[in-house]
């Protein structure tokens, strides 16, 4: 284990601030050391999935499988977590020297004869009552992992047909049940016959077209499709991909196309109208995009068509 070679600055009597140093020292127990260890490999697990969710091109089904994994991995940390920390906290514990034993909070009067034994038990009772407010921390993170998330998985669940793993392995009833029902949560946009014929269709062409049939996901689907010009062909099956596939998994894209219009819009564009505004937000938000298009005969016609004729006597 490798520890930091650095000391805090030592203590000034003509300066009280530095007494908060001692204070800080003080709360430094086996306790502190353990909840440490514990709470960073919970957070640290939370963070790695929070970030791929922010991902722009992350999917709902991706995400719905990094959650499911997440959930996992926490219920794992329920079952061993606290006894890891608890050793990790006692090594540092030896090497920083400071007791091995869980703090008491309150003095019970003991007879002699008994203290030792008694002491024992409090110690005991202390680490069980930290384990348990352990336990209810994690217990409640589960229940918000899954309610929160409950709904995504469901979309992602009136989806999972369309993906080369399903598919290859289904009958024509089946076919015919999922094509239905997402038909009817997407009436506006889709038809159940139609899309019926044209999954049960596309089941054969694809596994010609794309090679790795039997792994490819919906947006496999979408390509093979835009590459070989299917798309009216399969018009339904089509749309129904690119619904799934441009279902927001987080809010972060919106907050940044917000953080956006307000670097857009100042103080000193206040009087600025929403057509040109959003104009602008999409140039500054599709960057990549808009520094590739040639603007040369964009602005030959706008001068062509603005441009003040002036006549010379």
């Amino acid at each position: 284990m490798q520890t930091m070679k650095i000391t805090l600055k030592s203590h000034c009597d003509t300066r009280w601030s530095t007494k908060k140093q001692a204070q800080i020292l003080k709360q430094i127990n086996l306790k502190f050391l353990c909840l440490l260890h514990f709470w960073d490999s919970i957070l640290g697990q939370i963070d790695k999935v929070n970030l791929s969710l922010q991902n722009q091109n992350q999917t709902i089904d991706v995400a719905t499988k990094s959650l499911e994994g997440l959930i996992e991995c926490i219920q794992n940390i329920r079952e061993n977590g606290f006894e890891n920390a608890l050793n990790e906290a006692k090594k540092i514990a030896i090497l920083i020297n400071i007791p091995t034993d869980f703090p008491t909070t309150r003095k019970i009067k003991r007879k002699k004869y008994d203290l030792e034994s008694n002491e024992t038990e409090t110690n005991k009772s202390s680490e069980t009552i930290v384990k348990l407010q352990c336990y209810q921390s994690l217990d409640s993170i589960i229940t918000s992992l899954k309610w929160r998330f409950e709904k995504m998985s469901n979309i992602s669940l009136n989806f999972s047909f369309l993906s080369g793993r399903n598919l290859s392995t289904m009958g024509i009833d089946d076919i015919k049940k999922w094509s239905d029902d997402l038909a009817l949560l997407y009436s506006v946009d889709l038809n159940g016959g139609e899309l019926y014929t044209e999954v049960q269709s596309f089941k054969f062409q694809a596994s010609r077209l794309i090679e790795s049939f039997k792994t490819a996901t919906c947006y496999d689907f979408l390509k093979c499709i835009h590459q070989h010009c299917l798309q009216d062909v399969y018009p339904n099956l089509e749309v129904a991909l690119r619904i799934f596939l441009t279902m927001p998994v987080t809010t972060a894209t919106c907050e940044r196309s917000f953080s956006k219009l307000k670097l857009i819009k100042n103080y000193l564009r206040s009087t600025m109208g929403q057509e040109r505004l959003s104009n602008l937000a999409i140039l500054s938000i599709e960057q990549e995009i808009a520094s590739k298009i040639d603007y040369t005969s964009i602005i030959e016609e706008f001068s062509s068509k603005k441009a003040r004729k002036v006549k010379f006597v």
